[in-house]
């Protein structure tokens, strides 16, 4: 067959110590459960999460929609000024209408292709 002899070396077995360390484990959250009854017990129950402070949610839908006509108010207030022409003071969506239907400026001359080019010194 083959010359070679291999030495075989059994692995200890770590039943034991895993059982252990399980045991541990297990008593560890036994304890832990024991301590927060005992707490409940004797302080009371927490108190839910969320409620306490909280702000009702017709307050929040007034407060939205008082944000909201806020922003709106904001929007159609903002105004576009073109001193080219002289000042005007008209909303912006209006300036928008106005520049679309006048149509956007345009190079006279197409751009040149971009071509590589050697420096010398």
């Amino acid at each position: 067959m083959s010359d070679h002899s291999y030495e075989r070396e059994d692995l200890p077995d770590h039943r034991r110590g895993v059982r252990g360390a399980g045991v541990i484990v297990g008593g560890l959250l036994f304890a832990g459960f024991l301590v927060a009854g005992a707490a409940a017990r004797v302080f009371g129950l927490a108190p839910s999460e969320g409620l306490e402070g909280a702000i009702p949610t017709d307050v929040l839908r007034r407060l939205r929609a008082d944000v909201e006509a806020e922003w709106a108010a904001r929007a159609d207030a903002w105004e576009w000024l073109d001193r080219g022409h002289g000042v005007a003071r008209i909303p912006v969506s209006r300036a928008a209408e106005i520049s679309l239907a006048r149509g956007f400026p345009t190079r006279r001359d197409p751009p040149r292709p971009v071509t590589a080019r050697v420096l010398t010194r």
